[in-house]
């Protein structure tokens, strides 16, 4: 038994054994196949990633655009429309090129190319994988845009492709480029190369560059300089900001010159030392520029290039593109003839006076004009869009009390002190006046454009609040500039009439920002569309836009800006110059009250137009604007926006706006004090004895609700009558022989007018009239008439008027009734004595007559050369006559009569 257990036992072992054996062969087997199948695996997926990626790029490439070769050499010209979109106004790239060959393009000019653009040109077939690799590497690392196209790749791009940046379009850029070299020799690319370059505005080729900035033709371009042809082969990577022929350009333009000798430098094709003594020549000792007559829309089409090719890439030059725009014809017409013309304007004899203008569509934003200066030339510097220069007091809506309404409903009745203030820094600030007016509405304040309150909104809203208010309106004020609080008053470099346009349009379309823009839309070759019209964004409330404009309504008005204003259009704007610092005038001799700038800034709901007036620069004691040119802004904008004007809409008040006599309010903020009243005018009392009263009547202009407030004063004590909102009230009952003074005030809205004051004397029954007294009467030979005068001795009666008459041979005749206290006798007979009587009359009867006489001379006598006449005088119910013994008689003399003359006492 046991030999056969321990047989049974050994034969387990063994089977365990050679089981486990077999498990460990089985799983060697496995595992030499999991490795085949993921080799098989990968090799599988990358032989569909391989025919993925030949699948796709030939899905891209067949897309891609034919290889057409007149593409190449003859590039298509771009027709720009007016806003009707059927007005063809220019048609650009259609002037023929200068095209030259290689053999004409000198080594120092080709070297400059290659070393800035394409290094390994002659060793690679169209793209240069190296470098693509770089710039895709600092792509992803520096999270800049580096570019890492060759010369062939950047001929197929400006030839076939359009501008956007995508893999399709990269792909597509590539075959394109590899088909090139294998159709053209590397010289004849580097020829379509200076040939097809766009060098900014209207200049295209490497030929009609060197002719318009230095004056070479195409067979002298072996006279280009080092500097000069480093500065051609750096301005096509961004040709309008590097173009030499805006001043503005001139510092980036050399900085760009003086990286190109870098890169000569870099590839050995210059010394260290040349590079050096290149880089330090100034680049106005290198230029040339030669002026090209533009048409009469050209400060318009050259906005039109630039926003075209921003905003697409596109070269407008050779893309063939139909560009509609937004300019009217006859505005544009109309700007140019204001700027360039004395016929509205009489301009001084200085080249370096300036004036710009931007025409906008208030309600869409589109441009309708561009003034870019007075006499404009093709590609010049366009004032309108690129000057940065201080706003002045135009600034205050955007910074200051515009935000305020935004931010506290302030009304435009809200009161602030003008008053002697410092900034925060404890600078003084002034007003221009260099005066002071104490509490007034901020309306008042900017009609007159005051500094020291619109520091005062500007600081109590705060420099962030302002700052954003003022970017969303367009107007850039970086966060290092926010800091310097005189941007309040305009102290800031930042503003172009298209800015400030920009800005103001947004208070006449209810809170509306839309940037300006010139171009609605796009048509490529191949019928493709592209809208470039500016959308609108929502920046403010509508109350503020409305309560800056009427405010700005009151500017135009009665304000600085009267000049400006034109009849019979709802109008809003604001002035605004600048001065000069004390260096600038003590250097050239300027008068201490010398303007820099001047600026006008208007709108209706159709227009809105900015106009800004100064010299480019100061080089002489006339570079200033006087007294007369600092209003040239207000006139062009008259002299234009007078023309231009066909709506009369007004400016609407929206719902959330509330008036309280004069002023706007936000409905919820702050409910303006209402002005005070105007006093009555004409109040007068009268006594009516029939009904023993006093009437009172008065008169009183106002459209709003008044009612007015009635006292009265009699022996020292003064008592209320009554208030009513008629123009009139009663006194029952006064008593006789007193007098009564009434006082009469308006009240409106809680505030009162100054009173209007009549007074009255209530006659007493018994009390007669007394005589006049102090009746006097003297014949004037020379006018052959009778004086008479007397006095009013009866000072609390009422109504008193006095009856003449005189007597002559028995005869009486009444001469006159009247309340004056002076009468006169015309043409009396000679040689006869008048008796004249005076008596005092009103409803309480008739005084005791007072007389005098006086006799009128007769024949003249020769020995007496007295010419003083007679005169008579005599007391109160008496009869006496003073009369000159020596008569002088006078013969028919008429003279002309002045009636109630007093004589010569």
């Amino acid at each position: 038994m046991s030999e056969e257990y321990r047989s049974r036992i050994e034969r387990r072992r063994i089977q365990e054994q050679q089981k486990n054996a077999s498990k460990g062969q089985k799983g060697k087997k496995q595992g030499k196949s999991v490795w085949k199948k993921i080799f098989f695996i990968c090799l599988t997926l990358g032989l569909v990633m391989i025919l993925a990626g030949i699948g796709a790029f030939a899905w891209i490439i067949k897309d891609a655009p034919k290889f057409d070769e007149t593409l190449l050499k003859d590039p298509l010209s771009s027709e720009i429309y007016a806003a009707d979109e059927k007005t063809l106004i220019a048609e650009v790239g259609k002037e023929k090129r200068d095209d030259i060959t290689i053999d004409q393009i000198p080594d120092v000019l080709k070297n400059a190319v290659l070393a800035t653009e394409d290094a390994r040109f002659y060793e690679h077939h169209g793209i240069d994988v190296k470098r693509t690799l770089v710039a895709v590497f600092t792509n992803i690392t520096a999270g800049t845009s580096q570019g890492g196209s060759t010369i062939t790749q950047q001929i197929v791009k400006n030839s076939f492709l359009s501008p956007e940046k995508t893999l399709t379009r990269k792909v597509q850029e590539w075959y394109l480029s590899i088909q090139l070299e294998r159709r053209f020799s590397k010289d004849q690319i580097l020829e379509m190369y200076f040939n097809k370059n766009l060098y900014g505005s209207d200049v295209y080729g490497v030929a009609k560059a060197a002719e318009r900035f230095f004056g070479l033709k195409a067979d002298e371009l072996d006279k280009l300089t080092l500097e000069q042809a480093a500065l051609l082969a750096g301005i096509p990577q961004s040709p309008n900001n590097y173009i030499p022929t805006v001043e503005s350009n001139l510092e980036r333009a050399e900085k760009r010159r003086n990286m190109v000798l870098q890169y000569m430098n870099r590839h050995g094709y210059i010394s260290k030392e040349v590079m050096e003594k290149a880089q330090s020549t100034p680049i106005e000792d290198t230029l040339n520029i030669q002026q090209k007559q533009g048409n009469k829309y050209q400060a318009f089409v050259d906005t039109v290039i630039e926003e075209v090719q921003n905003k697409t890439g596109s070269n407008i030059f050779e893309d063939g593109l139909k560009i509609y725009t937004t300019i009217d014809p006859e505005i544009q017409q109309i700007t140019e003839k204001a700027l360039s013309t004395n016929e509205y304007i009489n301009y001084p004899d200085n080249e370096r006076l300036q004036s710009a203008v931007v025409i906008l569509d208030t309600q869409t934003g589109a441009i309708k004009a561009i003034g870019g200066g007075r006499h404009y030339q093709t590609g010049g510097y366009n004032y309108a869009t690129k000057i940065k220069r201080h706003p002045g007091s135009t600034i205050k809506p955007i910074l200051d009390y515009g935000p305020a309404i935004e931010k506290f409903k302030w009304s435009t009745g809200h009161i602030l002190k003008d008053e002697p203030y410092q900034y925060s820094n404890g600078t003084p600030i002034r007003n221009a006046s260099r005066s002071y007016v104490g509490n007034r509405t901020i309306r008042d304040h900017l009609a007159w454009s005051r500094n020291i309150p619109a520091l005062k909104a500007y600081q109590e809203v705060g420099a962030d609040y302002a700052t954003n208010f003022a970017n969303n309106l367009g107007f850039p004020i970086t966060d290092e500039q926010k800091a310097n609080e005189s941007n309040a008053i305009g102290a800031i470099d930042a503003a172009s009439p298209l800015i400030m346009a920009g800005a103001y349009a947004a208070f006449g379309n209810g809170g509306y920002y839309i940037e300006p823009y010139t171009v609605t839309k796009v048509i490529y070759p191949d019928g493709t569309e592209k809208d470039l019209a500016s959308s609108k964004k929502k920046v403010m409330e509508d109350y503020t836009a409305f309560l800056i404009t009427d405010m700005l309504r009151t500017v135009v008005d009665s304000g600085t800006g009267k000049l400006a204003n034109i009849s019979g259009i709802d109008l809003a704007g604001k002035t605004g110059t600048t001065s000069f610092d004390k260096s600038a005038i003590a250097k050239y001799g300027l008068p201490n009250n010398a303007t820099r700038d001047a600026w006008f800034v208007g709108y209706t709901p159709q227009y809105t137009g900015a106009v800004w007036t100064g010299y480019t620069t100061t080089k002489s004691s006339d570079d200033y604007l006087g007294k007369q040119s600092a209003d040239f802004s207000k006139l062009v904008f008259k002299a234009i926006m007078s023309r231009i004007s066909t709506s009369k809409e007004t400016f609407k008040q929206p719902n959330s706006v509330a008036k309280s006599g004069n002023e706007y309010y936000v409905k919820g903020g702050e409910k303006p004090k209402p002005p005070k009243p105007d006093k009555p005018t004409g109040l007068q009392a009268v006594y009516d004895e029939a009904s023993n009263s006093i009437l009172l009547t008065w008169n009183y202009n106002s459209e709003n609700e008044t009612t007015f407030e009635i006292s009265y004063t009699v022996d020292g004590k003064t008592m209320s009558l009554s208030s009513t909102g008629d123009r009139k009230a009663v006194l029952q009952n006064p008593e006789k022989g007193k007098t009564y003074i009434f006082n009469v005030a308006a009240i409106r809205e809680g505030v009162k007018s100054d009173a209007a004051s009549a007074s009255i004397t209530v006659q007493g029954p018994d009390e007669k009239l007394k005589s006049p007294v102090g009746l006097h009467a003297k014949y004037d030979k020379n006018s052959n008439q009778i004086f008479i005068s007397w006095k009013h001795p009866n000072a609390n009666a009422q109504n008193v008027s006095y009856i003449v008459t005189y007597t002559i041979n028995g005869n009486t005749q009444t001469l006159t009734t009247t309340t004056d206290t002076n009468a006169t006798l015309s043409n009396p007979q000679p040689g006869q004595k008048y008796v004249i009587t005076v008596v005092a009359s009103n409803n309480a009867g008739t005084s005791e007559p007072t007389s005098t006489a006086v006799t009128v001379d007769g024949i003249e006598n020769p020995n007496n050369n007295n010419n003083n006449g007679n005169a008579g005088e005599t007391k109160p119910g008496k009869g006496n006559v003073n009369q000159n013994q020596n008569e002088n008689q006078h013969q028919n003399q008429h003279q002309n009569q002045n009636q109630n003359q007093n004589p010569n006492q």
